[in-house]
């Protein structure tokens, strides 16, 4: 090869003209027909050959020659079928160089005729293959499956452009109008957006946001708000965490038919009308599943304290499709936008709720109390009650001073309450935040001390009824689900007042509460067995504990053996922690929700943690704690207050930033 040559190279992955201007040693110094100039190293030459005439040629005819030339390579080019020169070698298996298979097909092997086949066999992807210079074809079997391969390359690529322009629509404010892609869309990104790098849908989803250049991690989400098809608030931990929203069909059905036809009473024998007692009910004045009800009659030795609780599981037998319903759910779940009930409205609202007015069938804790909380004797019985009076909390303590049943209630409770603790239990009164929305769907908080004297009232009440439950439980040997916690994990001053700091570490010194099979000590409440009992209409642990103690008091073997119970833990104890987190989550969204409309504003904290690198800190107002990196110039140790700025907060990302103000 020398100076006055034509080449021929891949560049861009285009076949280029080129002549060559300069030697030098392996590499060349070329003008390519598109008027450029480049050093090319031998090895990529792929076709050269002599110019032609001789003598020196301007640059203009050096371009026209090389313009010329590929113009005339192309359209040999064209004449080739591949395929059939294919079909003569594949039978041979034998492998040619260029030139002879330039010969196979024109009948000669000029210059371009070489270089047209070179460039014909360079860009078939199929049929031959290249290796030290020659041309060898493939099998049949080889050839077809480069063909689907590629065919199925070409349709990822269509796919690929046409979800991003789809994705693109979307994103700009349009819809995605095709119902193919629309079902397919929308599911990848509502299952990215719930579980992020995690979904199985993540890596395609993700091509597609990248070929339509729509950015962020949270693209997802945003698209399918744009859509309509979440909210701005839309509670992605209900989906992540997998949360049973809707009722089945089938659980509906037997709701409804609960409704009009009710089951005959497996304790009709033993039950015993108490229609004649004064019952009433306290619960928040939203609440409208209501499970529990007082009564107070004198007895010669005190008050019988009566505490009813709704009899849910003579409605609602075991293996029923409601009672599976309600196993997989455990518990109700209350969120401050909505409510998740583990019972269908239908019947936790009516049936099986203690309704003003109405007989209700129930189970009483009938407890014989003095005056100073001794408790002196106690029964449980099915009953058939009659709920005199609804009251709401705010009315209950309204009424205390001047309503003598309310009034005793309270002494009695608290009397109760002073002896439980004197034998060892600790009371946390940390204020309770509450969210709430006003007409603009503004976020509100309000954080008050819950310990109002008719939640005290109502709340040891319950105490009591799910005490006797344990102690009946226990006392006859029969299998029950109980509720224990351990001692703190470090030691917790019980009776001095405590400041909102102290409040707040004891709660981190507390340790879990526990369910298990065999009594077990109560740390907080002071009491050696403990289990739920007061709530049926919102927990399965409480309908399970009514069967255990109805089938005993029935004369009956318990309605669960010990093996049922410790299936049954398995399936609520994972539901009930579901839950409790999604719970937290949310509080914490709104609450940051909260924060969200007050950027730019000073805030006072208090700090509850200060370790080398991080610090914990304590908005009082809203009760909510969030990291922050301090200043390492500033000394901070709990207990102190701070004054921060709050600079940019993203609820759904759990974000805050703040700066020393």
């Amino acid at each position: 090869m020398e100076t006055g040559y034509l080449v021929e190279f891949f560049e861009d992955k285009r076949i280029q003209v080129a002549a060559v201007l300069e030697v030098k040693g392996e590499r060349l110094q070329v003008l390519t027909q598109t008027n450029r100039e480049l050093t090319v190293a031998r090895k990529r030459i792929l076709h050269a050959c002599p110019a032609g005439k001789a003598g020196a040629r301007s640059r203009q005819e050096w371009l026209t020659l090389l313009e010329e030339t590929a113009r005339r390579r192309e359209q040999l080019k064209g004449e080739i079928n591949l395929e059939e020169v294919w079909e003569l070698l594949a039978a041979e298996e034998k492998s040619l160089p260029v030139e002879e298979m330039a010969d196979l097909w024109f009948g000669s092997a000029l210059p371009d005729q070489v270089a047209a086949m070179g460039r014909a066999l360079f860009e078939d992807r199929f049929l031959f293959k290249y290796k030290d210079g020659r041309w060898l074809p493939h099998t049949a079997e080889v050839v077809e499956s480069l063909k689907e391969k590629a065919r199925r390359e070409e349709e990822t690529r269509r796919e690929l452009a046409e979800a991003a322009r789809w994705l693109r629509t979307a994103w700009e404010g349009g819809e995605i109008t095709d119902p193919a892609w629309r079902e397919r869309l929308l599911p990848a990104l509502r299952e990215v957006a719930v579980f992020g790098q995690e979904a199985p849908a993540y890596p395609v989803l993700k091509s597609y946001l990248d070929q339509a250049k729509i950015p962020g991690e949270d693209a997802p989400f945003r698209i399918l708000v744009r859509l309509g098809v979440f909210s701005e608030d839309e509670n992605l931990a209900l989906y992540r965490l997998e949360v049973p929203v809707e009722f089945p069909e089938p659980v509906l059905a037997a709701a409804h038919l609960l409704t009009r036809d009710q089951p005959p009473d497996p304790y009709a024998a033993l039950r015993e009308d108490l229609t004649h007692l004064e019952c009433l009910t306290i619960d928040g004045e939203r609440t409208r599943d209501l499970d529990d009800a007082l009564s107070l009659e004198p007895h010669p030795e005190g008050w019988v304290l009566g505490v009813h609780i709704a009899d849910v599981s003579s409605l609602v037998p075991p293996d029923s499709p409601l009672d599976r319903e309600a196993q997989e759910r455990a518990t109700s779940i209350y969120l401050p936008e909505t409510r998740l009930p583990m019972l269908p409205e239908e019947i936790s609202e009516d049936v099986l709720s203690l309704v003003a007015q109405q007989e209700r069938r129930s189970l009483s804790f009938l407890a014989v109390v003095t005056e100073t909380g001794e408790l002196r004797s106690w029964e449980l019985k099915p009953s058939l009650i009659r709920v005199r009076r609804r009251l709401s909390y705010t009315e209950a303590d309204r009424l205390l001073a001047r309503d003598e049943t309310l009034e005793r209630l309270h002494g009695l409770t608290a009397a109760l309450k002073a002896r439980r603790l004197a034998q060892g239990g600790y009371e946390l009164k940390l204020p309770e935040v509450w969210v709430s929305f006003d007409a603009h769907h503004q976020v509100q908080v309000t954080v008050e001390n819950q310990e109002t004297p008719s939640h005290e009232l109502v709340s040891e009440a319950m105490v009591l009824a799910n005490r006797l439950a344990a102690e009946f439980l226990s006392e006859q040997g029969v299998p029950a689900i109980f509720r224990g916690q351990p001692e703190p994990r470090e030691p917790i001053e019980r009776d001095a007042p405590k400041t909102l700091l102290e409040l707040w570490l004891d709660r981190r010194k507390l340790s879990r509460v526990t369910m298990e099979l065999t009594p077990q000590p109560h740390w907080g409440l002071g009491l050696p067995c403990y289990t739920f009992a007061s709530s049926p209409i919102r927990r399965y642990l409480d309908l399970v504990s009514h069967r255990q103690v109805l089938s005993v008091l029935a004369g009956g073997p318990p309605a669960y053996s010990g093996e049922d119970l410790a299936r049954i833990l398995t399936v609520i104890e994972p539901a009930m922690r579901r839950a409790a987190q999604l719970k937290f989550q949310r509080l914490r969204y709104w609450l940051l929700k909260y924060l969200s409309q007050r950027v730019g504003q000073k805030l006072e904290a208090l700090v509850v943690e200060a370790q080398p690198h991080r610090t914990r800190l304590l908005f009082p107002d809203i009760l909510l704690e969030v990291p922050w990196s301090a200043p390492a110039t500033l000394r901070l140790k709990p207990g102190d207050t701070v004054q921060v700025r709050l600079d940019k907060v993203l609820p759904r990302e759990d974000q805050v930033k703040l700066s020393l103000a």
